[in-house]
């Protein structure tokens, strides 16, 4: 028996090494995750039964899978299925074809480069064999070196010179040589420069190709992936439809079915009853401050994009302020002085709720604009929102740092963005005081499950959440299940295929 062991970074690509080196004969004796991915050991007697041999191998592989998630097993589950086929399957015949083609292409490429290289030797050589010169005298000495110019100016056009002797001996070709060696220069440069052109644009297709037999590859494994798993796990499947349907992240929704089925090992439930199961511990998992920041006072900056709403916000929670307990200790500070008028709304914040608002600039820095208000009981400070490219973003963020555990940062969070500019807002705006975040603009939002699973995956407690442009009523404090149902009410109204939820387990990969 020959033993033998795969690491690669997946299961689909262990399972693809073990079929092309072993075949499908091998038996997998085991599995297990490590740093650099996935390892497998594999055993082939090549004394055995083909028969008997599958036989062992599923045993194997079944008793090794029960350590494994359910998407792992689908996976090993599909490769064995394919493993057991007598016939090639259709993407085996694709990819197949798209190899041939692909080394067809290149052994083009290979003759045009070799084609060409001859072509040049033959010029050169028919260049250095053609008698241009009449050689009845030795040449001179002096004129030795500009012969040879002429010489290798010829092999590079491809043609020979016609030179008269006396030329020779009155020394005009040596006068003459820088010239015809420039022009050869040049046309050698510009031969050059058109061959790299037509090598790089013939590599530039390979790897196109190449690429898209990649992607298609990709795309076929992982739908037969979910296939397989939809097959053999229909329960679990519908399940992750749905959390899918709330915009809940792959990892995240992997570890909720995970922990359900684990939890109650083999007992058979319905679905409804673990959906329950899910939905409870989704809301225990969602990270919320549970109570009001406000209430002790302190130094709040709130950060975020343009548009998330951080204004408003800061508006809503000082109206609920002074409505508890007055003006006399709040105070208002934005540093948004890059825009046309932009402090103009946290101003009439300021006069409608008589507290004073101050200003950041060159003259005011942030430390010297908080020494004065050293006396206020709380102050909120307005941030302005930069995109990552923007060169004032580095000083806005370094300022804040720069105070110390004195101030607290606030994330401000619009539900309303897709989930890669949420990703993209929170690696932004993070700074070193971050506390916890305000999602806003609930009412307009369309899938609330892409901001929780940020947050869930960030530890990032939730503070506030906005639902509207009232102040200061459309503003409370955050709540796990409000917040999960309000997901679960939104996804009622969203769909899912199966394209998308292959696309989702490959991220898992």
């Amino acid at each position: 028996m020959q033993v033998k062991r795969f690491v690669a970074a997946n299961m689909r690509l262990a399972l693809k090494m073990v079929r092309e080196e072993i075949g499908p004969d091998a038996v997998i004796l085991s599995n297990k995750r490590v740093a650099g991915g996935v390892e497998l050991l594999t055993a082939v007697d090549e004394t055995v039964d083909p028969t008997t041999d599958e036989t062992v191998g599923a045993t194997a592989s079944t008793s090794e899978g029960a350590s494994l998630n359910p998407f792992e097993q689908a996976a090993i589950a599909s490769a064995q299925a394919a493993q057991q086929q007598q016939t090639p399957s259709v993407l085996d015949l694709e990819l197949d074809r798209m190899q041939a083609e692909a080394q067809q292409r290149a052994q083009a490429l290979s003759k045009i480069l070799a084609e060409k290289k001859r072509l040049e030797l033959e010029q050169a050589h028919n260049a250095v064999a053609t008698p241009s010169l009449d050689n009845t005298e030795p040449p001179l000495a002096a004129d030795v070196v500009s012969f040879s110019s002429m010489m290798a100016a010829a092999t590079n056009d491809g043609s020979m010179v016609s030179t008269p002797e006396s030329d020779i001996q009155s020394g005009s070709v040596q006068s003459n040589a820088p010239t015809i060696d420039n022009s050869a220069a040049k046309n050698n440069d510009t031969a050059k420069q058109q061959f790299v052109a037509e090598r790089d644009d013939e590599l530039a297709s390979m790897r196109f190709e190449l690429q898209s037999m990649r992607e298609l590859l990709e795309r076929q494994l992982s739908s037969m992936a979910w296939g397989q798993f939809t097959q053999q796990h229909p329960q679990q499947a519908g399940l992750w439809k749905r959390l899918k349907r709330m915009g809940i992240g792959a990892t995240i929704a992997e570890s909720l079915l995970a922990s359900s089925y684990l939890a109650n090992g083999s007992v058979e439930r319905e679905s409804a009853e673990i959906w329950q199961s899910i939905m409870s511990d989704l809301c225990e998992r969602v990270p919320v401050v549970g109570e009001d920041l406000l209430v002790n006072g302190g130094v709040f900056a709130f950060v975020g994009p343009t548009g998330a709403g951080k204004t408003t916000t800061i508006g809503k929670l000082a109206a609920r302020y002074v409505l508890k307990n007055g003006a006399d200790d709040l105070a208002l500070v934005t540093t948004d002085t890059m825009r046309i008028a932009a402090h103009e709304q946290l101003r009439t914040f300021g006069r409608i709720l008589n507290v004073p608002v101050k200003i950041v600039d060159k003259n005011n820095s942030l430390e010297r604009v908080l020494h004065s208000l050293r006396h206020k009981a709380l102050v909120l400070v307005d941030t302005a929102g930069l995109n990552r490219q923007d060169q004032r973003l580095k000083p806005q963020l370094r300022d804040l740092n720069e105070v110390g555990s004195r101030l607290r940062t606030i994330m401000v969070i619009p539900t309303t963005s897709q989930v890669e500019v949420i990703k993209s807002a929170y690696h932004t705006y993070k700074t070193d005081s971050l506390s916890g975040c305000v999602l806003t603009k609930l009412d307009e939002s369309a899938c609330l499950g892409e901001a929780l699973t940020l947050t869930i995956e960030k530890q990032l407690p939730i503070a506030y959440i906005t639902d509207g442009q009232g102040v200061p009523e459309d503003i409370a404090i955050a709540d796990g299940p409000k917040l999960v149902r309000s997901a679960i009410d939104l996804a009622k109204h969203a769909t899912t295929n199966d394209e998308s939820m292959a696309e989702e387990m490959a991220t898992l990969s």
